[in-house]
């Protein structure tokens, strides 16, 4: 980036500018202010005087500058103030101040450019008397500048109950040492397939240019849960060592691994963004989740040092220096008792959930399914296993719960409370279609019908069409509403907005861009088909309404958030109780899709759903306890039906209710 130079505007500046093309001492400076400013080092080089290039070669000159411009400092300014007259001599000084933010802080000085004019036939100009007091003013031509990193501590995550979901710990650091080994290709081979490696990538990194035959070759980084495997491997292949250092742990691996998310040392492209917030390509930055998210606040600020030292190599001078800082903590309201019984729930199939407490709105659990080990991320996956997890059929590596999916019949608890809340619905008006089969009379749909699961057999109120989850009900119920009132209230819950929430949620949407397209959709939307997608959290959140009073409670992820925050107010009290008391009879109703959750102890409210997603499914239950636990769950698994995550739901109220 150029940086501004400011010449003092003196009535000589004015002579200059009239007349550019004579040679002065200000156009000559203000052309090596500009050069140096482009860290057009080549070009500086040839402003300088003979004498100086005959003490230091061109490629002396510009690796100095390299070195120290490009690899310590970030930003800088030049105010060069040109005198009111000249000596008229052929030597002129020019006063210059340079301001630089350096990767250890703040340093400004001040100095002299002392230009000289040279006679030379073919290009008389005023040359510059170089010295190494331009970079700083203190360095000598023999000197050689340093930088001592004082690393900060990065801040760690833990859960609700103080449990570490991202620490500083000890991790294992894999080496090769080339004249040890004693039958080299097939130690290779051995360690390869031993650590899960590619015997490329070591035959690569033994390839490096520095290796010696003596020298330590580091191969990759591991867990240190893992360190008996590695010391049978160190007893076994006579080539092959390893030494403990710190690095960071992630104590849960797959159960947190999308909420945390992990660090990497820092990219080419990261690096080119991040460079003057103190980035060093030695830097490690979050990557993802959390540790991405909350990457400023976990960082903290690396301290260091750059000195000068002589020819001997003692330390001469301290130029600059900041004491490093530490990272801060991040505490969740993650229960991680929760979280990983939710993860062994799932069991590796696609799908997340969701846990919520109704009243507080703390985040219990976030949960996608399958997952991967952010250890290995961390320390360097090898080439191989990373393939193989990109090209994985189930995408263990799509963060679920930041996604949207069809919603099924969960969504028919809004339908029903936007229905009510609005006059369209009355909650005691019945609907007798017999059948499984419905379309309206005298309607254009084709030969298109909406479709129910269960024939209730005669005439069913709001009540038992939420029991059985009658598409037909809620497709009229939907009709009745129409579309603008139906869009209206379903932005009162918050769709087609930027949910707040610490981690990234995608908005949930109830049509395309275009709108409603037709009666059909309109219809389909009522019972959670058509073009409609929530997000697994903001779904979850939205059931907080019926147990608040008509309160769609906020969602929180961090303890330092202030809990039970109402996010908006979607529908009446009334109204909510009436949806809350629907989705009761859902699980106390012999014939309701979620009887099986039925307790003595507990009045539990649930929804249960299956949307149809081009040939998959999708299987949902949302449910909650609001007597006692306030525990709200949200599941939805992949390729099933709502039936097969009931139990899921039923293993975590046996769990955890009491």
């Amino acid at each position: 980036m150029k940086k501004a130079a400011v010449f003092s505007t003196f009535s000589i500046i004015s002579i200059f500018l009239a007349a550019c093309s004579t040679e002065t001492p200000e156009n000559s400076a203000q052309s090596f202010i500009d050069h140096w400013e482009n860290r057009d080092y080549a070009s500086m080089y040839q402003m300088v005087t003979s004498d100086v290039q005959e003490s230091i070669s061109e490629e002396d000159f510009i690796a100095r500058y390299e070195n120290i411009y490009d690899g310590l400092i970030n930003d800088f300014t030049i105010e060069a103030i040109v005198p009111e007259e000249f000596t008229g001599e052929n030597e002129e000084q020019i006063p210059v101040n340079v301001s630089m933010t350096t990767v250890a802080g703040e340093y400004e000085f001040e100095e002299q450019l002392s230009f000289v004019w040279d006679e030379r036939e073919d290009d008389p100009s005023w040359k510059l008397e170089w010295g190494s007091q331009l970079i700083f003013p203190d360095l000598s031509d023999e000197d050689s500048v340093r930088y001592n990193a004082s690393k900060q501590k990065r801040g760690e995550i833990f859960d609700k109950e103080g449990q570490g979901l991202a620490i500083n710990g000890e991790v294992i650091d894999l080496a090769v040492v080339p004249n040890r080994f004693e039958e080299e290709e097939s130690e290779i081979a051995e360690i390869a397939d031993r650590l899960g490696r590619s015997k490329e990538s070591i035959e690569q990194a033994l390839d490096q240019s520095w290796v010696e035959e003596g020298s330590l070759v580091l191969i990759g980084q591991m867990p240190a849960s893992e360190l008996e495997a590695i010391e049978a491997l160190y007893e076994d292949v006579p080539g092959f060592t390893y030494q403990m250092s710190e690095g960071r742990v992630y104590p849960f691996g797959e159960a947190a691994a999308h909420l945390i998310g992990y660090i990497r040392p820092i990219t080419a492209e990261q690096l080119e963004e991040r460079r003057e917030e103190g980035y060093t390509e030695q830097s490690l930055v979050g990557q993802t989740g959390l540790e991405l998210i909350k990457e400023e606040q976990l960082r903290g600020a690396p301290g260091g040092e750059i000195v000068i030292v002589d020819a001997d190599g003692e330390r001469k001078e301290t130029i600059v220096e900041r004491e490093a800082e530490d990272g801060d903590n991040v505490h969740l309201t993650i229960r991680m008792d929760l979280q990983e019984e939710l993860m062994n729930e799932l069991d590796g199939e696609p799908g997340t959930a969701v846990a919520l407490d109704s009243e507080t709105g703390e985040t219990l659990a976030l949960v996608s399914s399958p997952s991967y080990d952010p250890n290995q991320m961390t320390l360097g996956l090898p080439s191989a296993q990373r393939e193989e997890l990109e090209e994985n059929e189930d995408q263990p590596l799509l963060n679920r719960f930041s996604n949207r999916f069809s919603p099924g019949s969960t969504m028919k608890a809004i339908t029903a409370a936007i229905g009510v809340d609005s006059g369209t619905v009355d909650p005691n008006e019945t609907v007798d279609e017999p059948g499984h089969e419905w379309q309206p009379e005298d309607s254009d749909w084709g030969g298109y019908h909406v479709r129910r699961v269960t024939d209730p057999n005669g005439a069913v109120d709001l009540f038992d069409a939420m029991a059985y989850s009658d598409n037909i009900y809620f497709a009229q119920a939907a009709l009745a509403i129409g579309e603008e009132e139906l869009l209206a209230g379903a932005e009162a819950f918050g769709f087609n907005e930027t949910f707040a929430f610490t981690y990234s949620l995608q908005q949930s949407l109830l049509t395309g861009e275009e709108g409603f397209k037709s009666e059909i959709q309109l219809a389909d939307t009522g019972y959670g088909q058509g073009e409609i997608l929530t997000n697994p959290v903001h779904l979850a959140a939205m059931f907080t309404t019926f147990i608040n009073e008509g309160q769609l409670i906020q969602p929180i992820l961090e303890q330092e958030e202030e809990t039970g925050q109402v996010l908006m107010e979607p529908v009446s009290a009334e109204t909510a109780t009436l949806v809350d008391e629907a989705l009761k009879y859902v699980v106390s109703s012999d014939h309701g899709t979620a009887h099986s959750l039925e307790r003595n102890d507990y009045a539990i409210a649930a929804k249960t759903g299956t949307a149809e997603v081009g040939e998959d499914t999708l299987g949902w239950v949302v449910s909650y306890e609001s007597d006692e636990s306030n525990l709200l769950l949200a599941i939805m698994q992949e390729g099933v039906g709502s039936g097969d995550v009931l139990p899921i739901i039923d293993h975590m109220y046996n769990t955890f209710l009491d």
